[in-house]
């Protein structure tokens, strides 16, 4: 009997709990602002000095550089996170915006093959408003599958952990001043699209710099950061990859950080029920502590938005429970403050003014 109740009592479930205490409001969707027919993200006097981001769910954000090049990290637009338009997770959220309305994406990063990180709908419509002039950036063992995708092999960049890239600005190809240079850095995590897949193919985080002049002729740096989707925690302690992506490639002027699990399991919250963190799920997903005290240290961020909730949970209580638990965890100030660590409405603007 003793052995049963120790199996139950490690069960990561219990009743949900009601979210009271707090000053936190539900994530909203709104409209992204698109400027010039698409050809900017935010009008701004200090456009040529920032780093801009707009959140579009889930892992997914658009990034634009003071050079005005643009990163689409993990997009997906689809209704469902899975193998087909009828199957796996639904979005509780839905995108701020289409593939159509998006400005010229010029290159696009996957961090992994699960189904919410890499939607083949939304890159084959990438793709087909794009074509040449978009390049597809992926970790080990996702070429291939691009390329059976209907992706040509000369626009994909395949990269190993710690490997890196140094791509051309598509407007100013001999200008060195302009490039960018994308790192393959590691996360915690798997990947996977189906039972016989499992681990095949890496996973990983993206440290993106690039140095560029603004008007008044200054050398900008700018450098950001984009997990992917991590845990933080092993049996022996805080994943020590975090702190040595901050010692070679940080500080970084903005980190885009998971904060939840996502929505896989959503369904539990469907029936009353809440995951605690145990430590076999946040081994693979941090949670909002791990991420603020954890993660965003050991990288050097100076600007933190937090990413992977909300827009795939089961239910209102699971979409809020994440800002909750971040609002408790947070010492510093929000993204705005230098060291803070905070987060947008779906298809709201966050700009980074770079010193």
């Amino acid at each position: 009997m003793s052995k049963i109740s120790s199996m139950v009592a490690n069960i990561p479930i219990e009743w949900a709990k009601e979210l009271t205490g707090h000053a936190q409001r539900p994530v909203k969707v709104v409209k992204p602002y698109f400027v010039d027919g698409g050809a900017g993200l935010l009008s701004s006097s200090r456009s040529d000095r920032s780093i801009k981001a707009i959140w579009l769910g889930h892992a997914s954000f658009l990034v634009e550089l003071p050079s005005k090049q643009r990163l689409l990290f993990d997009p997906i637009f689809s209704d469902r996170a899975g193998p087909s338009a009828w199957t796996g997770i639904r979005r509780r959220l839905p995108p701020p915006c289409t593939v159509e309305d998006l400005p010229a994406v010029h290159i696009v990063l996957i961090s992994h093959n699960h189904y919410d990180h890499l939607d083949l709908p939304s890159i084959q419509s990438i793709f087909k408003i794009r074509g040449k002039d978009v390049t597809f950036v992926v970790p080990q063992g996702l070429a291939s599958w691009l390329v059976s995708s209907g992706i040509p092999s000369e626009q994909i960049t395949e990269l190993d952990w710690w490997d890196e890239k140094v791509l051309p600005h598509p407007n100013h190809p001999q200008d060195e001043d302009k490039s960018i240079t994308i790192t393959c850095t590691p996360a915690q995590h798997t990947s996977g699209r189906s039972v016989m897949d499992r681990n095949t193919t890496l996973w990983c985080s993206w440290a993106i710099r690039q140095k560029s002049k603004g008007e008044d002729g200054k050398t900008l740096s700018a450098n950001i950061f984009h997990a992917g989707d991590t845990g933080y925690m092993t049996p022996r302690g805080p994943c020590p990859v975090f702190k040595e992506i901050g010692e070679r490639l940080g500080p970084f002027d903005l980190a885009m950080i998971p904060i939840w699990r996502g929505g896989t399991l959503g369904f539990i919250s469907q029936l009353g029920l809440r995951l605690t963190h145990h430590p076999a799920l946040s081994a693979l997903h941090c949670t909002p502590v791990e991420a603020v005290r954890g993660i965003r240290p050991d990288i050097r961020a100076r600007h933190s938005l937090a990413c992977h909730f909300a827009t795939f949970a089961g239910s209102d209580a699971e979409a809020l429970e994440p800002l909750v638990e971040l609002e408790w965890a947070k010492r510093t100030g929000d993204w705005m403050e230098e060291g803070g660590f905070g987060w947008i409405d779906v298809g709201a603007t966050a700009e980074i003014t770079l010193n």
